[in-house]
Protein backbone atom coordinates (compact mmCIF):
# COMPACT_ATOMS: atom_id res chain seq x y z
CA UNK A 1 0.00 0.00 0.00
CA UNK A 2 1.36 3.45 -0.94
CA UNK A 3 1.39 6.58 2.17
CA UNK A 4 -0.71 9.32 1.33
CA UNK A 5 2.00 12.58 0.27
CA UNK A 6 0.20 14.95 1.81
CA UNK A 7 -0.98 14.36 5.41
CA UNK A 8 -2.61 16.81 8.16
CA UNK A 9 -0.13 15.21 11.16
CA UNK A 10 -1.96 17.49 13.47
CA UNK A 11 -5.06 15.48 13.42
CA UNK A 12 -3.21 12.39 12.93
CA UNK A 13 -1.64 12.55 16.54
CA UNK A 14 -5.01 13.22 18.04
CA UNK A 15 -6.37 9.69 16.50
CA UNK A 16 -3.29 8.08 17.38
CA UNK A 17 -3.11 6.50 13.75
CA UNK A 18 -0.58 4.49 12.18
CA UNK A 19 0.30 4.80 8.92
CA UNK A 20 2.34 1.91 7.17
CA UNK A 21 2.92 1.79 3.66
CA UNK A 22 5.78 2.19 0.65
CA UNK A 23 7.04 5.32 -0.79
CA UNK A 24 7.73 4.86 -4.70
CA UNK A 25 10.79 5.14 -5.97
CA UNK A 26 9.72 8.94 -8.02
CA UNK A 27 9.05 10.29 -5.09
CA UNK A 28 12.51 10.60 -4.14
CA UNK A 29 14.11 12.45 -5.99
CA UNK A 30 16.92 13.55 -3.66
CA UNK A 31 17.84 10.13 -2.78
CA UNK A 32 17.99 8.93 -6.00
CA UNK A 33 20.52 11.70 -7.11
CA UNK A 34 22.34 10.60 -4.00
CA UNK A 35 22.98 7.48 -5.05
CA UNK A 36 24.15 5.30 -8.13
CA UNK A 37 20.24 3.27 -8.22
CA UNK A 38 17.15 2.80 -5.86
CA UNK A 39 16.90 -1.04 -5.57
CA UNK A 40 12.95 -0.64 -4.62
CA UNK A 41 10.41 1.69 -2.68
CA UNK A 42 11.00 3.00 0.32
CA UNK A 43 9.01 1.18 3.39
CA UNK A 44 8.14 2.65 6.11
CA UNK A 45 5.88 2.98 9.49
CA UNK A 46 4.59 6.15 11.16
CA UNK A 47 2.94 6.28 14.43
CA UNK A 48 1.21 9.39 15.29
CA UNK A 49 0.56 10.22 18.69
CA UNK A 50 0.25 12.38 21.84
CA UNK A 51 3.23 12.03 24.50
CA UNK A 52 3.57 12.45 28.02
CA UNK A 53 3.31 16.07 27.77
CA UNK A 54 0.59 15.99 25.18
CA UNK A 55 2.72 16.86 22.75
CA UNK A 56 1.90 15.57 19.17
CA UNK A 57 4.60 13.30 17.59
CA UNK A 58 5.35 10.95 15.04
CA UNK A 59 7.50 8.12 15.32
CA UNK A 60 9.10 5.83 12.87
CA UNK A 61 11.02 3.58 11.08
CA UNK A 62 11.72 3.51 7.11
CA UNK A 63 14.18 1.52 5.19
CA UNK A 64 15.54 0.95 1.90
CA UNK A 65 18.24 -0.74 -0.54
CA UNK A 66 20.47 1.39 -2.55
CA UNK A 67 23.65 0.83 -4.87
CA UNK A 68 26.12 2.86 -3.95
CA UNK A 69 29.58 3.47 -4.77
CA UNK A 70 32.78 1.39 -3.48
CA UNK A 71 35.36 4.05 -2.43
CA UNK A 72 37.87 0.82 -3.10
CA UNK A 73 37.10 -0.46 -6.33
CA UNK A 74 34.18 1.86 -7.48
CA UNK A 75 32.00 -0.51 -8.18
CA UNK A 76 28.29 -0.79 -7.23
CA UNK A 77 27.46 -1.93 -3.55
CA UNK A 78 24.32 -2.79 -2.33
CA UNK A 79 23.36 -1.27 1.46
CA UNK A 80 20.01 -1.46 3.04
CA UNK A 81 19.31 2.19 4.66
CA UNK A 82 17.55 2.01 8.21
CA UNK A 83 16.05 5.29 9.64
CA UNK A 84 14.54 5.55 13.18
CA UNK A 85 13.35 8.72 13.99
CA UNK A 86 11.20 10.32 16.28
CA UNK A 87 9.88 13.98 15.32
CA UNK A 88 7.62 16.75 17.47
CA UNK A 89 5.26 18.57 15.42
CA UNK A 90 5.67 22.49 15.69
CA UNK A 91 3.10 25.37 14.13
CA UNK A 92 6.74 27.61 13.87
CA UNK A 93 10.52 27.73 13.82
CA UNK A 94 9.80 30.31 17.82
CA UNK A 95 9.36 26.93 19.38
CA UNK A 96 12.22 24.78 18.28
CA UNK A 97 13.71 26.02 21.48
CA UNK A 98 11.00 24.06 23.13
CA UNK A 99 11.08 20.91 21.70
CA UNK A 100 12.04 18.33 23.79
CA UNK A 101 15.59 16.49 23.90
CA UNK A 102 14.65 13.29 22.65
CA UNK A 103 12.71 14.54 19.59
CA UNK A 104 13.32 16.16 16.38
CA UNK A 105 11.36 19.11 15.21
CA UNK A 106 9.38 19.15 12.41
CA UNK A 107 7.83 22.61 11.36
CA UNK A 108 4.23 22.42 9.75
CA UNK A 109 3.18 25.71 8.98
CA UNK A 110 -0.15 25.08 7.35
CA UNK A 111 -2.44 21.77 8.68
CA UNK A 112 -1.06 19.82 5.65
CA UNK A 113 2.48 18.93 5.40
CA UNK A 114 4.58 16.74 2.68
CA UNK A 115 5.09 13.45 4.53
CA UNK A 116 7.32 12.01 1.31
CA UNK A 117 9.82 14.79 1.99
CA UNK A 118 10.34 14.35 5.97
CA UNK A 119 10.95 10.82 5.38
CA UNK A 120 13.47 11.03 2.51
CA UNK A 121 15.28 13.86 4.94
CA UNK A 122 15.82 11.03 7.40
CA UNK A 123 16.70 8.41 5.26
CA UNK A 124 19.18 10.68 3.37
CA UNK A 125 20.43 11.28 7.01
CA UNK A 126 21.63 7.79 8.07
CA UNK A 127 22.97 7.38 4.05
CA UNK A 128 26.46 6.72 4.72
CA UNK A 129 29.65 9.35 4.20
CA UNK A 130 31.84 6.39 3.01
CA UNK A 131 31.14 2.97 1.35
CA UNK A 132 32.72 0.06 1.13
CA UNK A 133 32.88 -3.66 -0.35
CA UNK A 134 34.02 -6.43 2.40
CA UNK A 135 37.00 -6.96 2.10
CA UNK A 136 37.18 -10.19 0.40
CA UNK A 137 34.41 -9.26 -1.91
CA UNK A 138 36.19 -5.93 -3.08
CA UNK A 139 38.22 -6.57 -6.33
CA UNK A 140 40.08 -3.09 -5.22
CA UNK A 141 42.60 -4.24 -3.75
CA UNK A 142 45.37 -2.00 -4.38
CA UNK A 143 44.64 -0.62 -0.68
CA UNK A 144 44.60 -3.86 1.10
CA UNK A 145 47.71 -5.26 2.49
CA UNK A 146 48.64 -8.80 1.41
CA UNK A 147 48.91 -11.51 4.45
CA UNK A 148 51.79 -13.21 4.08
CA UNK A 149 52.24 -16.69 4.27
CA UNK A 150 53.41 -18.70 7.44
CA UNK A 151 57.06 -18.51 7.92
CA UNK A 152 57.27 -15.76 5.25
CA UNK A 153 57.29 -11.52 6.09
CA UNK A 154 55.14 -9.43 4.72
CA UNK A 155 56.58 -6.64 2.44
CA UNK A 156 54.23 -3.81 2.57
CA UNK A 157 55.11 -1.42 -0.39
CA UNK A 158 56.16 2.40 1.44
CA UNK A 159 57.23 5.18 0.07
CA UNK A 160 59.66 5.13 3.09
CA UNK A 161 61.24 1.96 2.20
CA UNK A 162 63.82 3.98 0.04
CA UNK A 163 64.67 6.13 3.08
CA UNK A 164 65.08 3.37 4.76
CA UNK A 165 67.68 1.55 2.37
CA UNK A 166 69.45 5.06 2.40
CA UNK A 167 69.88 4.94 6.23
CA UNK A 168 70.96 1.66 6.32
CA UNK A 169 73.80 2.06 3.04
Amino acid sequence: MSLPAQIDPYKLALQGILLEGQIAVNDLPRLSSSVMAVSGPLKASIQFELDESRQRIARGKASVCVDVVCQRCLDAVNIELKADFALQLIYSEDQIANVAANYEPWVVVDRMADLNSVIEDEVLLVLPIVNYHRAEDCTGDTFVEKVAAKGEEAVVDSPFNVLKQLKQQ
